[in-house]
């Protein structure tokens, strides 16, 4: 297989200027949105710093972190998720099943509390739907056994709109327009909240290696496929809504998960070196990003 270096790897955040001296200390999950990059690490604080390109005439650009502030949560569970919703100034951070919202400068929570309960994990719809500009359309897997859930977020509250029961436990989910893409436990697929009607997709065994459901643009959706050159395999494939195309496969490569990004694409990386076009990969030991080209 021809291996074509799609990406250059530099540094971004330094360890110590994350962590400090403190031990024990995991990076769980990361968010970029223009300049501003968060963290959230395993003792539930969420870090944020400001990013500087500065480039070089010959080579990577570089880049520099500046950090602003960090603030502890007050939960005792990890931080697994963060989202922005730059429209309304907020982040959405999941932790100990509960979607917080907080300010994306200052970090506080909202002072209405308002918080969506009971969250496994959880997508942004980056093609809306309901035509309202202050508020964000945000799909769940809820704790409920084989339940996805719709709701609109707004600066101080939230509010369910739609409830979608499945045939099997839905594990990963991502949301485009009216569509779901589902990983459940043997099988994806593409289902219509508003009508009603599912297709699937392909079957995968969530017992050998997590899902990936990742929306990378109008109608596609990128997916982790059964491999079929060795153990180690991981197809990517490209979910368009009116079929499948095999994009690629990167063999011996763990992908935890991916998000779409721009030219500079922002990763917590650990001993794989495996990138996905205009994606970001995921570890928990450092913070790099992959510059395109």
């Amino acid at each position: 297989m021809m291996n074509i270096k799609a990406f250059t790897l530099v540094s971004a955040v330094e360890w110590e200027l994350l962590v400090g001296d403190k031990e024990r200390v995991n990076i769980e999950c990361v968010e970029c949105c223009g300049r501003d990059l968060y963290v959230g690490t395993n003792d539930c604080f969420v870090y944020h710093f400001l990013l500087e390109e500065r480039p070089v005439p010959a080579g990577p650009a570089m880049f520099t972190a500046t950090k602003q502030l960090h603030r502890h949560l007050g939960f005792k569970k990890p931080v697994s998720e963060l989202r922005a919703a730059s429209a309304l100034n907020r982040l959405l951070v999941l932790c100990d099943n509960s979607i917080s919202l907080v300010h994306m400068l200052n970090l506080e929570p909202v002072p209405s509390g308002a918080r969506i309960k009971g969250a496994v994990t959880f997508a942004l719809n980056e093609n809306p739907v309901t035509g309202d500009p202050f508020c964000v359309e945000v799909c769940i897997i809820s704790v409920k056994r084989r339940t996805i859930q719709m709701f609109l977020v707004y600066e101080d509250r939230v509010q369910i709109v739609k409830e979608v029961s499945t045939s099997e436990q839905p594990l990963a989910v991502a949301v485009d327009g009216h569509f779901l893409c589902l990983a459940l436990t043997t099988q994806y697929i593409i289902h219509n909240y508003s009508t009603g009607v599912s297709q699937d997709l392909f079957p995968y065994c969530s017992e050998e290696r997590p899902p990936i459901v990742k929306r990378i643009g109008r109608q596609e959706f990128l997916l982790a496929g059964p491999g079929g050159l060795g153990e180690e395999d991981v197809f990517v494939l490209l979910v368009f809504l009116g079929g499948l195309c095999d994009c690629m496969s990167k063999p011996e490569s763990e992908i935890f998960a991916v998000q779409n990004k721009s030219s500079a694409t922002l990763g917590v990386c650990g001993k794989t070196e495996a990138g996905v076009p205009d994606q970001c990969l995921m570890k928990s030991s450092s913070i790099a990003l992959w510059t395109w080209g």
